[in-house]
């Protein structure tokens, strides 16, 4: 299923990659002992706007496959943070696990698809 799951990501990655807007991508996938699994991957923009991602995942069952950590940091060409999803735990203790960092605050947020990620980004680019 882990594998599954890899063939999934990197299914959404490539089709971003033949779009006009993409500069690079570049995707690891792992697999851990105990059915797990690890990727890392990051798409840079034409504007060189960059989409770091990391997962770190574990397979529940034979369908089922969770996210135990994960990241989605998007950031401008000079570093800057425009946003990013994770669910890191803080302190103090923030009111939700998962959320989304703003570059002036912090809120609730669910667990986004990578797909919704970049789903997001293109809309706030509006590059197609």
């Amino acid at each position: 299923m882990i594998q599954a799951y890899f063939t999934q990501i990197k299914t959404v990655v490539d089709q971003y990659a033949t779009t006009k807007f993409v500069l690079a991508t570049r995707i690891n996938f792992e697999t851990r002992p105990r059915n797990q699994g690890y990727l890392t991957g990051s798409i840079t923009f034409i504007d060189e706007s960059v989409l770091h991602f990391r997962e770190f995942l574990d397979q529940l069952d034979e369908r089922v496959v969770d996210k135990l950590m994960y990241s989605y940091h998007y950031q401008d060409h000079v570093q800057q943070l425009i946003f990013r999803y994770d669910n890191a735990l803080h302190k103090p203790p923030l009111s939700s696990l998962e959320h989304k960092h703003l570059p002036d605050k912090v809120i609730a947020a669910s667990a986004p698809t990578l797909d919704d990620v970049l789903v997001e980004i293109v809309t706030l680019k509006a590059w197609v």
